[in-house]
């Protein structure tokens, strides 16, 4: 079966009946189920918001709520460039995802629908994308590529945190592209909601993905000079959806200073206060490329068989220079070498944020662009096949031989991915979810006996402030205990380290007038002792510290003050 550029979007059509993509609505109902089962699970378990969940949780709720916000999420920014505060780019998330959350009456269940259905639909564009530019061998590249990512992550894909959205949308943007590389036309509306997702969700990815707009904007000027034309309306829905992705970011620009934009320049552009190692950036990329055994990356050592596959894509794509001069270009071969090109721009790409990350993030950063590799590492899969295809076909290989060369390649696709979520010895689960399982359970403790008592006097009512010390109090309970609030319609205050205007400005405490209740959350090791409150407490509750096996513990000072 041909998956030519010309051919495909004849054939497959755009038209998404079931009864004429059914391999398409199969492997996309196959690959809704985890999604399902991760969403189920974490809610029969329990799962609240709490740290940065939780303060993205008040921020969908802002966003609803009057209060809306310009940018993304804070970034660690000071912690790689000394004095520079730059958010995340954007606040597209929270608009999104804050939606269902509305409609649920901003309950949980509501704010992990929004993120399932987001990447729902990230793998759905991923999966047709790649279908529409290859066929059902670019479906099965697409599926291999899902199930992977899915191993690597997974349940923590339907969790609100930032970095997670960008893993699939990352995928989406790759697919998309690909599309467009081949030229399909019509894709640039879409191709704009996926990297303004992306981007505006985490730093770490935003260079990827913008990087990418540009290819593919300079590769459309250029066509459109040689006299290929865009869909008609294309420029249109282009630009609107373009502006309605963007227009928080471009509206802070105009009304905070610092700007955001220009905090993102001064991180770009600043030396970092520890640059990672071309040589620690190439060995963790070549991880990412064949992630599947996890030897050479406890070792700390080069993955051999991801080093090989990059210069198996560069092969590819000096094989396709020769063929063009030789006019012997097989054209499912073209089709694959073009996801080739799009993965090694990928692969470049992270291998590029990797050299300009700084200190111990370096890892974590890189593994949030786990789809650009992902991606490359089944394209060359896909070249292979389709080469080694059409070579055994130009030796006059029977049909029979070549159906059992398709169904050995498929089954490898399948195979490794699914062998790879399984193994012990694989380098999946890339994140583990032991710390945010406590944590939540630590708030969950708080939770459930301080909000009853801040509901009964003399606190009822009252504006609450949130203040609070320690990593596990107020890093991570604190947003918690804040968002519970919010969401119950009280009026929350919590101060900011941050030493920049933002919009999250009026929830500081500067704005409260008159009599508000202090909440303060401070934690201890067991091996220490309390020390006396430096206010006047009206009241105070005590919990064990979960992560402390000395017997540490976390207390709650409440008190009415008048200033």
């Amino acid at each position: 079966m041909s998956t030519s550029s010309a051919s495909i979007p004849t054939r497959i059509g755009r038209r998404l009946a079931l009864r004429e993509h059914a391999w398409f609505w199969i492997a996309l109902g196959l690959l809704m189920v985890p999604i399902v089962v991760w969403f189920v699970s974490r809610l029969t378990e329990g799962w609240l918001p709490q740290g940065d969940d939780a303060m993205i949780a008040i921020r969908a709720h802002d966003a609803w709520t009057g209060h809306w916000p310009l940018v993304g999420m804070r970034s660690t920014s000071d912690q790689t460039v000394e004095g520079v505060f730059a958010y995340h780019p954007g606040p597209l998330e929270f608009y999104v995802i804050g939606l269902p959350y509305l409609l649920s009456g901003w309950r949980v269940w509501g704010l992990l629908l929004g993120c399932a259905l987001v990447l729902a639909a990230f793998v759905a564009v991923s999966l047709w994308s790649g279908y529409r530019a290859a066929g059902r061998p670019g479906l099965l590249v697409m599926v291999g590529a899902t199930v992977t990512l899915y191993g690597l992550f997974g349940s923590v894909l339907v969790l609100p945190w930032n970095p997670w959205p960008t893993v699939f949308g990352l995928l989406a943007s790759l697919a998309v592209a690909w599309r467009m590389l081949l030229g399909h036309r019509g894709l640039w509306p879409l191709l704009m909601v996926c990297v303004s997702w992306t981007g505006q969700a985490h730093l770490g990815v935003t260079p990827i993905v913008g990087l990418l707009g540009a290819w593919m904007l300079a590769l459309t000027i250029r066509r459109w000079w040689r006299g290929f034309r865009s869909a008609p309306g294309e420029v249109a829905r282009t630009l609107l959806v373009t502006f309605v992705c963007w227009l928080g970011p471009l509206v802070e620009v105009l009304t905070y200073s610092p700007n955001n934009i220009g905090e993102i320049a001064a991180l770009t552009t600043a030396a970092k206060t520890e640059d990672t190692p071309t040589g620690d950036a190439w060995v963790h990329l070549t991880h990412m490329v064949f992630p599947w055994i996890r030897l050479w990356r406890d070792t700390g050592d080069v993955t051999y068989p991801g080093a090989a596959l990059i210069g198996l894509g560069i092969v590819a794509v000096v094989w396709r220079r020769r063929d063009r001069r030789r006019r012997r270009l097989d054209r499912d071969v073209d089709v694959a070498t073009s996801a080739v090109v799009i993965g090694l721009f990928a692969v470049a790409a992270t291998f590029w944020a990797g050299t300009r990350t700084g200190g111990d993030l370096r890892i974590v950063y890189l593994d949030f662009t786990m789809a650009g590799p992902v991606f490359f590492t089944f394209a060359v899969a896909l070249w292979a096949y389709h080469r080694a295809r059409a070579s055994l076909r130009s030796q006059g290989t029977t049909d029979d031989r070549i159906r059992t060369l398709t169904t050995a390649a498929a089954a490898g696709v399948l195979a490794l991915p699914v062998l790879g979520t399984t193994a012990g010895s694989s380098s999946v689960r890339t994140f583990v979810e032991a710390g945010n399982e406590v944590n939540a359970e630590q708030a969950r403790l708080v939770l459930d006996e301080l909000v009853p008592v801040l509901g009964e006097p003399p606190y009822a009512d009252l504006p609450v402030e949130v203040e609070g010390v320690g990593l596990t109090a107020w890093g991570s309970v604190g947003p918690a205990v804040s968002h519970r609030l919010v969401v119950a319609g009280r009026d929350v205050f919590y101060e900011s380290w941050w030493p920049k205007s933002a919009d999250d400005d009026h929830r500081r405490p500067r704005d409260i007038d008159g009599e508000r209740v202090v909440v303060r959350l401070e934690e201890r090791p067991g091996t220490a002792s309390w020390e006396e409150p430096e206010e006047p407490v009206d009241e105070t509750l005590t919990y064990p510290l979960l992560t402390d096996e000395d017997g540490g513990e976390i207390r709650v000072l409440l008190s009415v003050r008048a200033e």
